[in-house]
């Protein structure tokens, strides 16, 4: 999994007493049963702490299995557990069987907080804590801990710690099926705080663990394909006026050439937005701003479609050529450059320079445009999943290309120049929240430092 690592290292940093800071006024715990060599601690504890084997924190116990001739002792009065209802986030399933009120006449319950462990077979080391009472089967060992000396949330955090589970698997004996008999494991040795000073970790540890479960969620929900998803949600809003509200001082759009009728309308847009054909609007292709190669200075900007990837980032840009082999169109800072070759893969930026750019490239001159029209709205127009879903459908040919002629008709909502300026604003607050969110949890993501 993507955070266990740094699952793994907040455990071990609580267990080592490395996570909070001790108290001078808890008082030093006292040794339980025989205390350790010094070459047998897996590493130093501090002060108050000692190293305590389990068997002296509460009693232990193996599990039962009842017998299956006798189908009265199963039921649904006591879950009944097995390794295969305990997830690997110790979350215990009590559903999948059950026992019968009369199977304690022959097998062991246990109450809430028993703290149990797989101790055969392949998912050794699987652990959970019971939150009713219970029975469980002969894979499993268990303990009810002594809450006078320890908790048993803390005991429940130190078995699924890396260091519990490597002395868990130094004892093991068998391969094709793994074992840690029941005196085995209650040998292995505890970190044991102050009781107080448990408290404080479990709290720590459980604050720290969900968020970042939280983190983690997050980044899954936005890397990949929710991150366009959310992406073409805001864009689609923003195209049907949904994104920021709308103003009663703003006035209504003039209609540029013919509204569309009824049936060709998209979808709806607000009273003061219009319809407008983006041909009527500026124009769109053509060849008045090619230029040829000898016509292009030395160390001018060129840009080709490899330079753009799909989400609209501009790569990198060249200027250290060598010759230009084709006729190129020219544009200036603040053009639209759109790429009409496979539309799908929405290849659309804004210029931030004068340069020279590939004929797969539209160049659009919203200067040129005969109503009010920003830039960056209609490089969001132009990257909406309508624009894309029209340009994709009406592209022909081996390597799909926009017919030029079906692109100046297609309709564009046009809002007041204003709302033009909220909804780029808005989207690009957006867009800059998830970039924030999936760098924080990228970071979270990444191996924590020692």
């Amino acid at each position: 999994m993507k955070f266990s690592p740094l699952r793994s290292q907040l455990l071990q940093l609580a267990i080592s007493g490395k996570l909070i800071e001790q108290s001078d006024s808890e008082p030093e715990v006292a040794q339980l049963g025989p205390a350790p060599a010094s070459d047998e601690v897996p590493f130093a504890l501090p002060p108050k702490w000692k190293w305590v084997q389990l068997k002296f924190l509460g009693d232990t116990l193996t599990g039962k299995t009842p017998p299956t001739s006798h189908p009265e002792y199963f039921g649904h009065d006591i879950p009944f557990i097995t390794p295969g209802d305990i997830d690997e986030k110790c979350n215990v399933i009590y559903t999948n069987r059950g026992i019968s009120l009369i199977a304690k006449r022959v097998i062991k319950t246990t109450p809430a907080e028993t703290v149990f462990m797989v101790c055969i077979g392949g998912s050794i080391g699987k652990c959970g804590m019971a939150t009713k009472e219970i029975a469980f089967n002969q894979q499993l060992n268990a303990i009810l801990p002594n809450r006078t000396v320890v908790l048993p949330i803390y005991l429940l955090n130190v078995f699924t710690s890396s260091c519990f589970q490597s002395q868990l698997q130094s004892k093991a004996k068998g391969t094709a099926s793994p074992i840690v008999n029941k005196n085995e494991w209650s040998s292995l040795l505890i970190p044991l705080p102050p009781l107080e000073e448990q408290q404080r970790i479990v709290a720590i540890v459980d604050e720290l663990m969900s968020t970042l479960d939280r983190i983690e969620e997050a980044y899954g929900e936005f890397e990949g394909p929710m991150t366009e998803h959310f992406r073409n949600s805001a864009l689609q809003k923003a195209m049907q006026g949904q994104l920021v509200p709308q103003l009663d001082t703003e006035p209504e759009v003039a209609q540029l050439g013919l509204a569309p009728a009824p049936d060709e309308v998209p979808f709806a847009i607000p009273p003061k937005w219009k319809w407008v054909q983006i041909g009527a609007l500026l124009p769109f292709g053509g060849s008045s701003n090619q230029v040829k190669p000898e016509q292009i200075p030395a160390n001018s900007w060129l840009l080709g479609l490899e330079e753009i990837a799909s989400n609209g980032d501009l790569i990198k840009k060249i200027r250290d050529w060598d010759s230009v082999g084709s006729t190129k169109n020219a544009f200036k800072a603040g053009d639209v450059l759109y790429s009409k070759m496979r539309p799908y893969l929405n290849k659309v930026i804004i210029a931030d320079e004068p340069g020279f750019c590939s004929t797969e490239l539209i160049v659009l001159d919203v200067g040129q445009a005969k109503a009010p029209l920003l830039a960056d709205y209609l490089l969001c127009f132009l990257r909406s999943p309508y624009f894309v879903s029209y340009a994709t459908t009406h592209s022909h040919g081996q390597k799909p290309r926009l017919d030029l002629e079906l692109g100046k008709q297609a309709w564009m909502p046009l809002p007041p120049l204003e709302e033009q300026r909220r909804i780029v604003a808005k989207l690009e607050e957006l867009f800059t929240g998830v970039e924030q969110l999936k760098s924080l949890v990228e970071f979270a993501k990444g191996k924590p430092r020692d």
